[in-house]
């Protein structure tokens, strides 16, 4: 088939773009076309979340909707719930499934940004550039070798609905706003919604620029019509998502996202995080020069200090050979960090040549989104911002680790560089001045790498102070376990931890050196390329294919620090297989429903131990709140009575030989009992103190406004009374029961009236809650049969709407793909 050349020439760029895009991902990721894979920490945690959910589908063929696996039991719609109307996702979604992670959201994170660029009118040879600029920005990777998998394909998404916006409120509305409405429902979908808030955030500060825009040119009407349906296009967007949307909203209030009733001492609660928690990992002001200099803060914390370093050689002086290897170059103030948000000294510099090229209506939103993004990732060290955020802006509150609002900056900075290479290929900019804009955006940026380098020694005290402190204390621990009092009398240990700490801050100040000349040469070789460009040495397109070079050899390397082919490991060291201590509690064939308490690990952020058994602990970032709260002054103690409460019937703990070791508990009270009294307690402080001052295997704690108080029972009536669990699926309980006369049995699952209805011999029946946050129900006297069932209130009705507005963008996406052909074949006629 022959093609017209026009056609040919409009495709090549498509095509260059996507083979180099691939070709990228496939060299970066290359182990994993050799069948090896990618340990990623939180994918490892999300296999032990969804392990009971998989099963059940597995052998039922249901999706339960709620895990029993971790924290006791709770929703799944945080973890993993099938949503078959979500069409969008199930249709064009289908698309990131042609190649395998984590090599397909490096690949789909590029292809998403180049076409964000093509339909700001970007041309497509020169957004090769910032496409590359975007994907290998270095959190990226980090987030890829952590397992951040939702946020990662969120990351991807985003580009794609801010292209849509743009067309919307500059370009053809229809257009636009059919690619909004899709792009906008994949982001949905991808299910973090801390990243697509983050860029709903930049997507209104473009409106509000273009509202400006529009009241200062009296094109008011006009803009009132593109609001509109860009506003239609949101409202299908989160219709496509309807079903996931409302239950984690509906669920949001009942985890730590919505607040702890606990939390302000009065009962009511709080409607958000807690400020500190949510502020814990905030980047410090100075931390933000590693946006240009990767190694300004040591790295990351998992770095250490080399074994021919000058901290080694002054430790080995003390005698603590090897010690070198165990302290952190990391000196930020973040409590652990996987590396630096390094954006790229070349694209810092081209978003430098942005800022003074590009036209005041494409930079100024810009410009403002990055700074209000920056100030607000020092968390805080910017307390008074971050405070009127989180008082004042809708659904801030709902996010921790402020630092991820930094994408935004990511995603600008390239696209800063793109409108200053797009004013250099229409050739729009006179010698003269691009020579002074290049020497203003180099200077300021290579110049900040020239202070940084030759004098950052002196600006800057890189933890010298706190690691003096710190080593001061340990040489003082280790006189006194040694017996060498007269060490500590005459000072030595003040004396060796000062050294100490000064060559920790030398070291540091010389690997912050090295870097800053690195990013130096990269900005010059930047630099160099536009500069030659403008003095007549090199077409546009031997400038951009440059550029992109530089770029690429920019961020590589500096990736591969943190994410490399050593990652790696072959396929079958990543199966999971039970130990022997897995295996004999497996074994227990007992009644059914116990949990396990893994001391081995960091029990409450840690969701391995789901992979086999119910427990007591997991890993989530929004798990029940009043399920945190006992956590906070019950579990993390190890409380007896509360552990017997849950049904714990295992622990597993420390062998000998370090491996883990079954021990069986044997008052754990069971899946259910009966109580022969209820105590009621005024508010949430009472109701959960109570839990420790009551026997709660013949007393229920209950709410103000959970059941009335009193005896509910005989005592020889409730040592008569039994119960047995019988069938258990996450979503399906059910329970034999005998008692003599009426009676209150508490169950150790997890109140949740959302979704969680209790049957009496096939009859609903009512239930509440007991023990701040257990189930309880009045039982008749006689023979029963009681079932507990798990199913998403209002399903059909959220499903109906999922699916009429997922068909409607599908529609649309067709109809504005149709119309865009129908004219290119016009055009091409005319």
């Amino acid at each position: 088939m022959n093609f017209p050349k026009d056609t040919k020439t409009k495709w090549l760029p498509a095509a260059a773009a996507l083979l180099l895009f691939l070709a990228v991902s496939i060299f970066y990721f290359a182990p994993q076309f050799r069948g090896e894979v990618l340990p990623q920490h939180d994918v490892l945690q999300y296999r032990g979340m969804n392990s009971d959910i998989e099963q059940t589908r597995t052998q039922t063929g249901e999706d339960p909707q709620w895990t029993g696996g971790m924290f006791g039991g709770m929703p799944a719609y945080l973890i993993n719930v099938a949503y078959p109307a979500q069409l969008v996702k199930q249709s064009v979604g289908k698309v990131s499934k042609i190649m395998d992670i984590p090599a397909s959201l490096l690949f789909f994170s590029m292809v998403s940004m180049w076409l964000m660029l093509v339909m700001f009118g970007v041309n497509p040879w020169v957004g090769i550039v910032p496409a590359l600029a975007y994907g290998l920005s270095t959190y990226f990777l980090l987030s890829i070798g952590a397992g951040h998998i939702t946020k990662m394909w969120a990351v991807a998404y985003a580009p794609l609905m801010m292209g849509g916006a743009w067309m919307t409120l500059r370009g053809n509305m229809w257009a636009g706003g059919a690619v909004t409405a899709l792009a906008a429902s994949l982001e949905i979908g991808a299910n973090h919604p801390q990243i697509t808030y983050y860029f709903l955030l930049a997507m209104g500060a473009f409106w509000l620029s273009e509202g400006i825009v529009a009241l200062r040119e009296r094109h008011l009407a006009s803009f009132a019509r593109r609001t509109a349906v860009l506003a239609a296009a949101g409202i299908l967007a989160a219709g496509s998502n309807f079903s996931p949307l409302w239950y984690t909203l509906q669920h949001s209030k009942e985890t730590t996202r919505g607040g702890s009733e606990l939390a302000d001492g009065s009962g009511q609660g709080t409607s958000g995080l807690d400020l500190e928690y949510a502020t814990a990992w905030s980047y410090g002001r100075a931390e933000s020069f590693n946006l240009l200099v990767p190694d300004f803060m040591g790295r990351d914390s998992a770095t250490a200090f080399s074994s021919d370093g000058e901290v080694a050689a002054v430790l080995n002086d003390y005698g603590l050979r090897g010690a070198a290897g165990q302290l952190p170059a990391y000196w930020g103030q973040q409590p652990y960090t996987g590396g630096p948000t390094y954006l790229g000294a070349a694209a810092l510099m081209l978003a430098a040549l942005g800022l003074v090229l590009a036209r005041g209506r494409n930079k100024w939103w810009l410009v403002a989104v990055s700074v209000a993004a920056l100030l607000l990732s020092w968390g805080h060290n910017f307390m008074g911002l971050t405070r009127l955020a989180f008082e004042y802006l809708p659904g801030y509150d709902k996010f921790r680790t402020v630092t991820m609002i930094l994408v935004i900056v990511q995603w600008a900075v390239p696209l800063l560089g793109a409108l200053a290479l797009m004013r250099l290929w229409r050739d729009e900019v006179p010698r003269r001045q691009l020579m002074r804009a290049l020497g203003w955006a180099a200077g300021i940026t290579g110049g900040l790498c020239l202070i940084l380098a030759l004098a950052g020694g002196s600006l800057f005290d890189f933890g010298r102070a706190d690691s003096s402190a710190f080593m001061t204390e340990q040489f003082h621990h280790i006189f006194e376990a040694n017996g060498m009092q007269e060490y500590i009398d005459r000072g030595a240990d003040v004396e060796w931890g000062e050294a100490a700490g000064a060559a920790m801050a030398a070291e540091r100040a010389r690997m912050m050196s090295a870097d800053a000349w690195r990013s130096f040469l990269f900005v010059v070789l930047a630099a160099g390329c536009v500069a030659l460009y403008a003095f007549g040495r090199i077409k546009r397109g031997a400038m951009v294919a440059l550029l992109g070079v530089v770029v690429v050899a920019d961020l590589l390397p500096v990736d591969r620090r943190f994410l490399s082919d050593e990652n790696f490991v072959p396929a079958r060291r990543q199966q999971i297989v039970p130990s022997a201590a897995d295996k004999e509690i497996m074994a227990d064939k007992g009644e059914p429903g116990y949990r396990v308490f893994n001391l081995t690990v960091s029990p409450f952020n840690d969701a391995t131990t789901s992979y086999f058994h119910r427990s007591v602990g997991g890993y989530h970032g929004a798990k029940l709140a009043r399920y945190q709260d006992l956590i906070d002054l019950y579990l993390s103690n190890g409380d007896e009575q509360v552990l017997d409460m849950l049904n714990t019937r295992y622990l597993l703990v420390p062998g000998d030989d370090g491996s883990p070791q079954a021990v069986q508990r044997t008052s754990a009270f069971g899946a259910a009992w009966f109580v022969d009294s209820l105590l009621r307690a005024d508010s949430p402080r009472e109701e959960i103190e109570l839990l420790g001052q009551v026997n709660l295997r013949t007393t229920a704690v209950t709410g103000a406004d959970d059941a009335e108080t009193g005896r509910t029972m005989s005592p020889e009536g409730c040592a008569a009374a039994r119960i047995t669990l019988t069938e258990y699926r996450p979503n399906y309980l059910k329970y034999t029961a005998s008692t003599p006369e009426e009676a209150v049995a508490v169950f150790s699952e997890i109140y949740y009236d959302k979704g969680w209805r209790a049957f009496i011999d096939g009859e609903e029946a009512p239930y509440f809650r007991a023990d701040y946050l257990l189930r309880a129900m009045r039982l008749p006297a006689g023979e029963h049969t009681v079932e507990w069932r798990f199913r998403a209130p209002g399903w059909g009705a959220a499903e109906t709407v999922t699916g009429i507005c997922s068909g409607i963008i599908l529609a649309g996406a067709l109809a504005a793909l149709v119309a865009a052909l129908r004219r290119r074949r016009q055009s091409r006629e005319a």
